[in-house]
């Protein structure tokens, strides 16, 4: 009887089983293949994409390659359930820009047969209200000089539509110049906004609540870390700099953390006032970090863009931490690299014919502070040995001295540097580059050309970095100026102990600019646009005696990029020698446009996509020549490239593959579209370490 109850059971079971739906058919998914905003006339359909929670989904491309190999994007389905969300989204953004009278609503679709739907977000805007006043209360007791910087804050533009970004914004600057003004436990209320419906105006009212003003009682030093005993705390107190009896700083021990970090011992820093400890009007500083090993050795792979061309090498490096203490910093760095890794590891010899390449010895001594000042201040000296195939051989060797000081925030400077450097430099020419420049039958006059220089220079170099981000900006600008004056101590010294001094004395100014608009607000695409433009003037002596090294060259991956690196030239003429003397005959040689201009005008537009996570594209325009001097340019000798690229933007810095051809030529000026063959003769590609500009 158990037996046949048993099989009953057993039959039901099966019968409800086979029954369901899901034994013959899986529920199907619905692609989200569209997403669309209607009746938004100020606001634009991506920057609406972005702040709501669905999302359209991905091209077929995509999740094919995120299937494969991970790049891409997963199918995105359609969830009803995430609509509400979007709404709210949508409402909370529109509130919160000025549109407090907007109105929403949806349809969506779904076509069964391609299993995919599209929603549609109806918006109604209504009219946008403008700022009229921002008032800031609470301040009545704090010092005049602080409440009339904070008036200069808070002032607004009543042209502007209400933003609570603008608001945070202005509320944030507020109680951040406080903090750094000793009140430390500086806070408010949330911003009061009235709202006049008739005139559609905004008035926000922002009460600050001060509190006392602190000074620092004593600075406390807590260490950790494998390193802890070997750095005194003596030392880490110097590098923070801040002294009992001074006001508390929040952006002083910002900048005091940033220094902290730079001398590269700690692996973690923190710079805080105790606010548990508070007593009266006194708190004291606590300086937190985490010490690691003084001793470091650091094998390394080169890749570099050095002289506008891609390098591969190998380097060693080792670091000796708080050298004869006072944090100072020892560098020991020796390295080789070659346009062709290959060919170099196979016969790893300088003097080989087929490499092109350099090998680098170099010894540097950094220390964050001088005479007491916070000025980063590094000696290098360095020897260096460049091959250039079939052409010349170089040795260089050099000492520099550079201080970099710090700035005060606020500054529109980001960063301002000065130098002093001295550098020999002996070339060492070959046959078969001098065919380039001269006639054959002069090689036997000339026998072994060499060419040995001397250099002085006296630099500064100015930074002002506006980006809205360094790996991909899409907004912002940058502004670069180097100025700097050579030979001019080595003239003073001869003139002193009437010595012969026959170096040119020259100055050089490079000037760059790049700026950078958003083609949309999803941060995924932008327009670069660069200008650059410089001029060596000498002043005393032979130009064609300025280095090799120091003049513009044109051409290369963040340059002219339908060239290879200096391969952009405006052509040299070949001459008979016999009749020049040795010393004409070395001032030509130098002169030779192929080794540099006196003279550089270039530019570049790039239009930047990123997309697929990491990946990215671009597209390119660049323009540029070098001269030899203002007098010869001509907008008609500028040569232009086109092209494009791809890009990986890694965490730290992005690769990039650019392809150029060089559309106009002003050496041949034959159309670029009557060329046979494009891919042969006017294509150029280039692998690079971080973005063109």
């Amino acid at each position: 009887m158990n037996r046949i109850y048993s099989k009953y059971i057993i039959l039901i079971s099966l019968a409800y089983f086979l029954s369901s739906p899901f034994v013959f058919s899986q529920k199907k998914l619905i692609e989200l293949d569209k997403i669309q905003f209607s009746g938004n006339e100020n606001i634009s359909n991506s920057r609406l994409s972005s702040i709501i929670v669905s999302q359209e989904s991905p091209g077929w491309l995509s999740q094919f390659l995120n299937k494969i190999i991970g790049f891409g994007q997963e199918a995105v389905y359609f969830d009803s359930t995430l609509i509400q969300s979007d709404i709210n989204a949508l409402s909370n953004f529109y509130y919160d820009n000025g549109y407090f009278e907007s109105q929403f609503s949806y349809k969506y679709n779904i076509d069964t047969a391609s299993s995919k739907a599209s929603i549609t977000y109806n918006i109604y805007e209504g009219k946008p209200v403008y700022f009229k006043s921002f008032s800031v209360k609470g301040i009545e007791k704090i010092h005049n000089d602080f409440k009339a910087h904070i008036k200069e804050i808070s002032q607004i533009d009543t042209n502007d539509i209400f933003s609570k970004n603008i608001v945070d914004q202005i509320k944030v600057e507020i109680l951040t110049y406080l903090k750094n003004k000793g009140l430390m436990l500086a806070t408010s209320d949330l911003p009061e906004v009235i709202i006049d419906t008739i005139k559609s105006t905004a008035d926000v009212n922002l009460n600050i609540i001060p509190g006392k003003r602190y000074v620092i009682s004593n600075v406390r030093v807590e260490k950790s870390g494998i390193g802890k005993d070997l750095v005194d705390d003596e030392l880490i107190s110097g590098i923070v700099n801040v002294k009992p009896g001074e006001f508390y700083n929040f952006g002083k021990f910002q900048m005091s953390q940033t220094r902290l970090y730079r001398t590269n011992f700690f692996n973690s820093a923190l710079v805080a006032g105790i606010t548990a400890d508070t007593s009266g009007n006194t708190v004291p500083l606590q300086i937190s970090t985490d010490i690691g090993l003084l001793n470091e050795f650091s094998p390394e792979v080169i890749i570099n863009n050095e002289n506008n061309v891609l390098n591969l090498g190998l380097s060693f490096g080792f670091t000796r931490k708080n050298f004869f203490g006072n944090a100072r910093k020892f560098n020991f760095i020796t390295s080789a690299a070659s346009q062709n890794l290959i060919e170099f590891l196979s016969n790893p010899v300088i003097s080989d014919t087929t490499i092109d390449g350099y090998g680098d010895v170099r010894v540097l001594l950094d220390q964050p502070f001088l005479f007491g000042s916070p000025i980063f201040t590094r000696l290098e000296n360095y020897l260096t040995l460049q091959k250039r195939k079939g052409d010349y051989n170089a040795t260089i060797i050099g000492s520099k001295l550079s201080f970099n000081f710090e700035l005060p925030q606020k500054v529109y400077l980001s960063s301002l540097t000065t130098y002093l450097n001295y550098e020999h430099t002996k070339f060492y020419y070959k046959s078969n580059y001098l065919k380039k420049l001269i006639t054959i039958q002069a090689l036997d006059t000339l026998g072994t050309p060499t060419f040995t220089s001397n250099n002085s220079l006296i630099g500064l170099e100015a930074r002002t970095i506006k980006l809205n981000d360094f790996i991909f900006p899409t907004s912002g600008y940058s502004l670069i100026l180097v100025l700097e004056n050579a030979n001019l101590v080595p003239y003073f010294v001869s003139k002193i102990f009437k010595i012969d001094f026959n170096e040119p004395q020259y100055y050089k100014v490079l000037a760059t600019s790049a700026a950078f608009i958003p083609f949309e607000s999803n941060g995924n695409s932008t327009l670069g646009v660069k200008f650059s433009i410089g001029q060596i003037h000498t002043f005393s002596g032979d130009k064609f005696f300025v280095p090799f090294n120091q003049r513009f060259i044109s051409g290369g991956s963040n340059s002219v990029r339908g060239w290879k690196a200096r391969e952009l030239v405006s052509g040299t003429t070949k001459i008979n020698i016999e009749s020049l003397t040795p010393e004409t005959l070395e001032a030509y040689l130098i002169r030779g446009e192929e080794l540099g201009g006196y003279f550089q005008l270039e530019g570049s537009f790039e239009a930047r996509l990123r997309f697929l996570g990491n990946l990215g594209s671009a597209f390119f325009v660049d323009y540029g020549n070098t001269f030899m001097g203002p007098n010869e340019f001509k907008f008609n000798k500028l040569a232009v490239a086109v092209g494009f690229g791809f890009r990986y933007y890694s965490e730290i810095v992005p690769i990039r593959l650019d392809f150029g051809f060089n559309f106009y030529d002003p050496n041949n000026r034959e159309s670029f579209f009557n060329k046979k063959n494009i891919l042969g003769s006017a294509l150029v590609f280039h692998l690079g370490i971080g973005e063109a500009f």
